[in-house]
């Protein structure tokens, strides 16, 4: 594997590492979900319109190529980001990541029914299983891993990993149709209106905190968090397989729980532990069962 792939993918898990914590301490802080996650898409479609425009690309406008835009638009962006926001005000900010670890399962059950070359064994389908039952232990642990609302949390959590597999894996198999910078311009446009006109309707009530914390969280997530990892993860898709990328989720919930651990005094207890160790390890076992490709 390229010095250049291997690099983009350490700055890419190392940044959504650290983005649980912020995205947590700006909703501590006062900064309503959607709103949160709207300005962040706002900030982010601006500065692709400007790189867009900078390297003097056409936007392709074909049926798969909207299919694209919505689909990661839609369930990606809107639905699945605004559920994790949503959701991290109920749980530890290392749960959230946790819970984001299984994305790799969720990635390979799907991929079974759309991928040639991604199919589901009986060892896969145990893996699966197992990564679940990880879960349903720290669902168990109720009001140790973050409060009263932790099931809830935990299961908008689910949802949210559920929900954006899809167009994953349908960008996997259609990634050739975009640039890395057309799809992610087109379709953070497309969420921040929709997101924005959202935190209109539900959060018309809940005003938001300028706090200079709150400012930095928006620039950070913003630039770090949004435009520069999601160039780099949408540019792994055209260099490495399907089970390569959904590793890049095995990583951020360790520097997620050391922060969380740190800064917001996040304490997982022993069970929570073992059923992170399942989520983690099943993503793991995931991997090593996938054909391996070299990036290109």
């Amino acid at each position: 594997m390229k010095l250049k792939i291997i690099s983009l993918y350490i700055l890419l898990c190392s940044i959504w590492g650290t983005t649980w914590i912020i995205l947590k301490m700006s909703l501590n802080e006062g900064t309503p979900p959607f709103f949160g996650v709207a300005i962040r898409f706002v900030f982010a479609s601006i500065i692709l319109w400007g790189l867009l425009f900078y390297r003097k690309e056409k936007l392709p406008m074909s049926k798969e190529a909207w299919a694209l835009y919505l689909q990661f638009a839609l369930l990606n962006f809107v639905v699945s980001y605004s559920l994790t926001y949503w959701a991290t005000q109920f749980v530890y900010s290392s749960v959230s990541a946790i819970i984001w670890a299984g994305f790799p399962l969720v990635i390979t059950f799907i991929s079974h029914f759309m991928l040639i070359n991604e199919k589901l064994t009986w060892s896969k389908l145990g893996t699966i299983l197992f990564g679940t039952a990880g879960v349903l232990l720290m669902l168990s642990q109720g009001k140790e891993l973050g409060g009263n609302n932790v099931v809830l949390g935990v299961s908008a959590l689910g949802i949210a990993v559920l929900v954006a597999a899809w167009p994953n894996v349908y960008l996997k198999k259609h990634h050739h149709l975009l640039s890395t910078v057309q799809l992610n311009v087109v379709s953070q446009s497309i969420a921040a209106i929709l997101l924005m006109s959202i935190s209109m309707i539900f959060e018309s009530d809940r005003i938001m905190v300028w706090s200079s914390f709150n400012i930095f969280a928006i620039v950070y997530l913003t630039i770090f968090g949004t435009v520069i990892t999601w160039l780099i993860y949408v540019w792994l898709f055209s260099h490495l397989s399907m089970p390569q990328i959904s590793y890049v989720a095995f990583f951020p919930p360790v520097i997620a729980t050391v922060l969380g651990w740190i800064y917001l005094d996040e304490v997982l207890t022993f069970i929570a532990i073992v059923g992170a160790g399942m989520v983690i390890a099943g993503a793991v076992f995931i991997h090593w069962l996938a054909p391996s490709k070299r990036g290109a």
